[in-house]
């Protein structure tokens, strides 16, 4: 009896040292810097990488000492489901643990990226590629994609229109179709919001809506003429006449358009060429912003029917064609003779 005990004694703190030592070297290895760090290191985990190839990157910055006991405590709680790709941010003085945890949060470092008002599919695309998300060619092959166009709940041939105007958090991990849905979301978002208090009067489908919000963003450059624009192109589409816009022949020539729109130009027949076409032109020219959706859905109680540059910004509103010619010769033609 007295010999079992002793051997139990024993078995016991043969236990307690195993344990202790187990549990001193996982304390030495998860919970504590390795110390092997000197500065901070961004670590970008793609999209398929898996949870072993991390684990051996992690090795080779320094961040952790052992990879196998790092997979095996990241796969115990479910880190395999959870990975997120992106970049993050490993610093010195983080442990394994420390390091596991920003990973199964899924902190990424984030990016601001603003898309101006009024820019069009192209300029889009070039923006997010110059920022370094994306190719430019995979965006546009996506902006004219029916399925991944239709993907999104959309019925158009193109995105132009859809991609809201904003400065949005963006992260390495985002591909092109994250990035597009990110901007279709929000302009979702804020069409709704815009369309619930719409005094429009006229039948317009939301995609004519779109178009003609795409225009006002293009012809207004004083934000207090935005609903005085709506307000011309409503009452020329209500009479059948021609909506006369220079920024949609723009956008029909955009490939060659060198900055200044010439009489061939106007004279050029095509689906955007409103001074030849009746109507709203095929596809919005450019994505608006809310405020211009929001003159869009509302515009001003006047009768106005024409508009000219005033050279300063700002627009000259008529109601007759005598009245707009005045105004032409006024402001346009005797320009031309200073």
């Amino acid at each position: 009896m007295k010999r079992f005990a002793k051997i139990l004694i024993v078995t016991i703190l043969c236990l307690f040292i195993v344990c202790g030592a187990i549990g001193y070297y996982l304390y030495s290895f998860f919970l504590t810097p390795t110390g092997l760090m000197e500065e901070p290191v961004v670590l970008n985990i793609k999209k398929g990488d898996t949870l072993g190839e991390t684990a051996d990157r992690l090795v080779e910055i320094g961040a952790i000492k052992d990879d196998r006991i790092f997979v095996a405590l990241a796969r115990y709680l479910g880190a395999e489901k959870k990975i997120r790709a992106g970049e993050y941010e490993i610093l010195p003085d983080m442990s394994p643990r420390d390091v596991l945890v920003l990973i199964l949060a899924g902190r990424v470092l984030e990016y601001p990226v603003t898309i101006p008002e009024g820019y069009n599919i192209y300029q889009v695309s070039e923006t997010l590629a110059e920022k370094g998300f994306g190719e430019e060619s995979v965006y546009l092959a996506l902006m004219m994609d029916g399925e991944f166009i239709s993907s999104h709940g959309i019925d158009v041939d193109i995105l132009e229109g859809y991609l809201f105007p904003d400065t949005y958090n963006v992260n390495m991990g985002m591909d092109e179709e994250d990035i597009l849905g990110l901007m279709i979301k929000r302009f979702d978002s804020v069409y709704e919001e815009e369309k619930e208090n719409s005094s429009l009067d006229l039948e317009l489908e939301d995609y004519e809506i779109l178009i003609l919000a795409s225009i006002i963003e293009k012809e207004a450059k004083d934000s207090d003429e935005r609903e005085l624009i709506s307000a011309v192109f409503v009452n020329r589409l209500k009479r059948g006449m021609k909506l006369d816009s220079c920024a949609t022949v723009i956008y029909g020539i955009w490939d060659h358009f060198d900055g200044n729109l010439r009489r061939s130009d106007l004279d050029s027949p095509s689906d955007y060429n409103t001074y030849i076409i009746a109507g709203l032109p095929k596809t919005p020219i450019c994505n608006p912003g809310r405020a211009a959706i929001h003159a869009a859905l509302n515009p001003a109680d006047v009768d106005y029917l024409y508009f000219v540059s005033k050279n300063d910004g700002t627009h000259y509103f008529s109601t007759t064609l005598s009245e707009h010619n005045r105004a032409v010769y006024k402001y346009q033609k005797l320009r031309d003779y200073r």
